[in-house]
């Protein structure tokens, strides 16, 4: 749905920027910094200011030139392949925190801070926003914003958006808006922070945003159930899956406030006092200390017939951060991500694993969200990937091809089709960006 057009040799793009910013402003990537898909070089701007933003942005929108906007750059691979495009414009070097009030539990930052550095910052004040996105440490604020990006704590404290009070964007002509507010209580007219969020920068780049805080939580603690006693080891893999998914049932419908609840299939657990040949059901408590020790008890009940571990404060550090650090590691070569309700585990747990034996699946196991990762070593047949995606749609679900090669993400779109809705998008898309110069080609319908 993007237009046809001449491609702009990248050395042009670059000596203009260059000329207008500044020569340490822009860059010529040949390596694989800031790749987007298999181009052999790509002009790379990171402006150190909004202004610098807004003037690079009206520059591009005056020479047509189609726009990829990045944070570190950590995720250029997701979405699919590019329509084409002339300019990578990073939020990177947008990395100030603008203010921070402690005792309002609010806080203002540029887009180009990392969340783990600016969480650094909060902790000594007792706060922090808490999300813990899937990722490189380097990911940046703006990039988990702007894909909606979350992890094992969506359990407990939601998804970027439900901390967002207000932002600033860039639109593609350079005109700078704000959404929202710098206030927690602010519900004037249409939140269009949730328009942002997850949009993929399709919209407009986000520049800067304004959180709610959250106090941390004094104590915390990771229960682990493994293999049900009345089951051996013998019994097969489904079998002693399908105990544990249904113990997450239980735990899901129970007055238990776990902040995380993963499923994980056997061999992901090297860091578990457990056996390997185990598949994992996780369980997360951050609270008050009388809390966390209430609600573990009451889960050890819940689950008695189940072998069980409580985590050390070592053992449950060592697994939460080898568990990203696994999502997105060298060794992993595609990843799905699956959408559906959380009723119906159970029968997509067992539909992955009869079409892809073997793989590791894990799962947040009290929304509905399960992740399959292949490795390098593992065959991704596109046919049973359309397969799933098939399968799950007609359950009222979906598949996202969140990680994957160029050749797979031609073969299999990474969004799939979302009906009439995708109509409502575009519409909006031709209201922010006209000419369709923003991450051409790369979101949901082709926009």
């Amino acid at each position: 749905m993007t237009e046809t057009r001449r491609p702009v040799p990248p050395d042009e793009v670059f000596e203009r920027i260059g000329r207008e910013l500044g020569a340490d402003r822009v860059s010529l990537h040949t390596d694989d910094g800031f790749r987007v898909g298999s181009e052999k070089q790509r002009v790379v701007a990171c402006p150190e200011s909004v202004g610098e933003l807004a003037e690079l942005m009206r520059l591009a929108f005056s020479e047509s030139w189609r726009i990829i906007p990045a944070g570190g750059g950590t995720w250029l691979g997701m979405g699919n392949p590019p329509a084409g495009f002339e300019l990578v414009v990073s939020t990177a070097r947008l990395n100030r925190l603008r203010e921070y009030e402690p005792a309002d539990l609010t806080a203002t930052v540029e887009a180009g801070l990392p969340l783990a550095e600016f969480n650094a910052t909060a902790r000594r004040h007792g706060q922090w926003i808490p999300l813990d996105p899937f990722g490189e440490p380097a990911s940046t604020i703006g990039a988990t914003v702007s894909t909606g990006s979350y992890g094992p704590l969506r359990c407990g404290y939601g998804i970027p958006r439900d901390w967002l009070i207000g932002l600033q964007v860039a639109h593609i002509d350079g005109r700078l808006s704000r959404a929202g507010g710098k206030v927690v209580k602010n519900v004037a007219g249409y939140d269009l922070c949730k328009l942002y969020t997850g949009s993929y920068g399709t919209l407009a780049i986000i520049t800067e945003m304004t959180f709610k805080l959250r106090s941390i939580a004094p104590a915390e603690k990771t229960i682990v159930f493994h293999l049900n006693r009345h089951l051996n080891r013998q019994a097969g893999q489904t079998e002693a899956m399908a105990a544990l998914i249904e113990l997450a049932g239980q735990l899901r419908q129970s007055s238990l406030q776990p902040a995380a609840m993963e499923l994980l299939t056997p061999r992901q657990s090297e860091t578990l006092p457990i056996d390997p040949e185990d598949g994992a059901l996780l369980l997360r408590f951050l609270h008050e200390p009388e809390a966390v020790d209430s609600q573990i008890e009451e889960c050890a009940k819940i689950g008695e017939q189940f072998n069980r571990t409580i985590l050390s404060p070592t053992e449950a550090a060592d697994f939460w951060t080898g568990y990203h650090a696994g999502e997105t590691g060298p060794t992993v070569a595609a990843s799905l991500l699956l959408n559906f309700l959380p009723g119906d585990l159970g029968e997509v747990f067992k539909l992955s694993s009869e079409l892809f034996p073997g793989v590791q699946v894990r799962a947040h196991a009290a929304n509905g969200s399960i992740r399959i990762h292949f490795g390098a070593d593992q065959t991704v047949e596109a046919s049973r990937l359309l397969q799933l995606r098939e399968k799950l749609v007609a359950r009222g679900g979906g598949m996202v091809l969140t990680r994957g090669n160029e050749e797979l993400r031609r073969q299999v779109d990474t969004w799939g089709q979302v009906g009439e809705t995708g109509s409502l998008m575009m519409a909006i898309k031709k209201m922010y960006d006209p000419h369709l110069l923003l991450n051409p080609g790369r979101f949901v319908n082709g926009i």
